[in-house]
């Protein structure tokens, strides 16, 4: 099968990052750097693309690809990605116990945004972990996420009413999650060229294992010390991992305007840093991108694909629980998915790289994710209301989701040229985290106060979410390749 992305000198060899820094000399990072800073900002912002211009003429700089250094810092972020992407898998674990407890008498219609704030902060800022990373490094962002997931996790135990849970768990534990993104995966990049691609996988596969651990362990804190300290008891565990993923990273390249900043007084370099921030954060985003159809439709395509996957994983352990079965149940079906996850994950990147492409792989991966909800969930799960249909839906859903949510990166990086492709994808996420604020509370209020038909209603708006989605990455792929079938796109 012929690669239609052959013929394009700029096109990324592999799709596999994040939006944060790519440490090479040509400055092609998520978010444009300021090289150097200087007392007036907007002197400094004039210089850039001068600067930039000038390193285009610099040689490539080699990449590690291997060694103790590099995989000690693949081993840091693969525990970032652990506490990260970990939690946001767990979410199903929380929202379950809170709609049987805490939130007994509110309706999901409004539980709903506690989670829909969670995951919509963590994807929008994002964006900022990337301006901090690129230009402060990794330590910054990485502490700051720590210290705020602690506080978020501590004190969601203290509360009691939707606008708390909101505030501490959807705001200050979604807002470190953001933060601790770009660090996580940006780090990768500094020291993997050739097998960026694969340790991309490894990385983000500590996602998988907090979707199997953080389930499981909640499910026995609930039940043995109560919800206040089993959230308590996970801040601590989260922030151990973290500390630990802290020590280990370490970024390759240091950012040239350390130094410039500590030569200026108090009060001025302030006054810079924050302007530089302000100008990093206008350019990490690139709305004008869209007006480019392929993009357009990519970033579509992936705000619905993942609107569904997101319903999905919150409400199932709920739905589980409704059907009459314990939360210990609700949540081991919650690890069975992301343990099913993690060959989602790795096989179908393979088959991307190799043979298919990932928009081919992704076409066929979301079509799978929605014909799972309307024929497995909806049409065996909701009649025959077995433990086996659920398992089963579990590890045939885990397996096509996850998938789905390594193949968005590549998807995008595979139509972005290397020196805006953190640009694009950081507006890509902020698209798809105002979907998820909509999205996932209007899934909320289908549910409702929760009946057989409210949740068959729910089943098919994700579903048809995932076929939308599906529909989006047809349409992008006609927009790169035509009608032509047998090419690797």
């Amino acid at each position: 099968m012929n690669s239609v992305f052959d013929e394009h000198e700029e096109m990324p060899d592999n799709g596999i990052e994040l939006t944060s820094q790519q440490p090479n000399s040509r400055k092609s990072n998520s978010v444009t750097h300021i090289t150097k800073l200087r007392t007036d900002p907007e002197a400094n912002h004039s210089d850039e693309s001068h600067s930039r211009s000038n390193s285009e003429e610099e040689e490539e700089i080699d990449y590690p690809d291997g060694g103790l250094t590099a995989y000690t810092v693949l081993f840091g972020s693969f525990l970032g990605f652990t506490v990260d992407f970990g939690l946001v898998n767990s979410v199903g674990a929380v929202q379950s116990y809170l709609n049987q407890h805490q939130l007994a008498g509110v309706s999901s219609s409004l539980s709903s945004l506690i989670f829909s704030v969670f995951i919509a902060v963590s994807y929008i800022s994002g964006i900022f972990s990337g301006v901090l990373f690129d230009e402060f490094g990794c330590k910054i962002p990485l502490m700051s996420g720590t210290i705020l997931l602690f506080i978020g996790l501590f004190f969601t135990g203290e509360c009691e009413s939707v606008t708390a849970f909101v505030l501490v768990f959807g705001i200050v534990a979604g807002s470190a999650c953001g933060l601790l993104m770009s660090p996580c995966g940006g780090l990768v990049t500094h020291y993997f060229m050739k097998k960026r691609a694969m340790c991309f996988a490894i990385a983000t596969l500590g996602g998988s294992v907090g979707g199997i651990l953080f389930p499981l362990l909640l499910s026995h804190l609930y039940t043995t010390v109560g919800f206040k300290w089993a959230l308590r008891i996970l801040s601590f565990v989260c922030t151990g991992l973290l500390l630990i993923s802290f020590v280990l990273s370490k970024e390759r390249l240091r950012p040239e305007s350390s130094v410039i900043y500590s030569e200026l007084p108090f009060g001025e370099r302030c006054k810079v840093i924050f302007k530089n921030l302000y100008i990093l954060s206008k350019k990490s985003i690139d709305f004008h991108a869209l007006k480019d159809p392929k993009f357009f439709f990519c970033t579509l395509a992936a705000a619905f694909s993942e609107l569904s996957l997101v319903c999905a994983i919150t409400y199932y352990a709920s739905f589980i629980v409704f059907l009459g079965y314990t939360e210990t149940q609700a949540n081991t079906m919650l690890t069975i998915m992301s343990a099913a996850g993690m060959f989602g994950r790795f096989f179908p990147g393979v088959l991307a790289d190799r043979k298919l492409g990932p928009y081919n792989v992704m076409v066929v991966m979301i079509f799978f994710v929605g014909l799972s909800d309307l024929a497995l969930w909806l049409g065996w799960c909701t009649n025959s209301k077995s433990l086996g249909s659920l398992y089963a839906f579990a590890i045939i859903y885990g397996f096509f989701s996850a998938s789905v949510l390594s193949m968005t990166p590549a998807c995008c990086s595979a139509i972005s040229p290397t020196r805006d492709f953190g640009k694009r994808y950081a507006t890509l996420s902020m698209v798809s985290g105002f979907f998820f604020l909509g999205g996932l509370t209007i899934g909320g209020v289908i549910i409702g106060h929760e009946s057989t038909q409210s949740y068959k209603n729910f089943i098919v708006y994700s579903g048809v979410l995932a076929l939308v989605g599906d529909f989006f990455w047809v349409v992008a792929r006609y927009c790169i390749v035509g009608t032509k079938f047998n090419v690797k796109v």
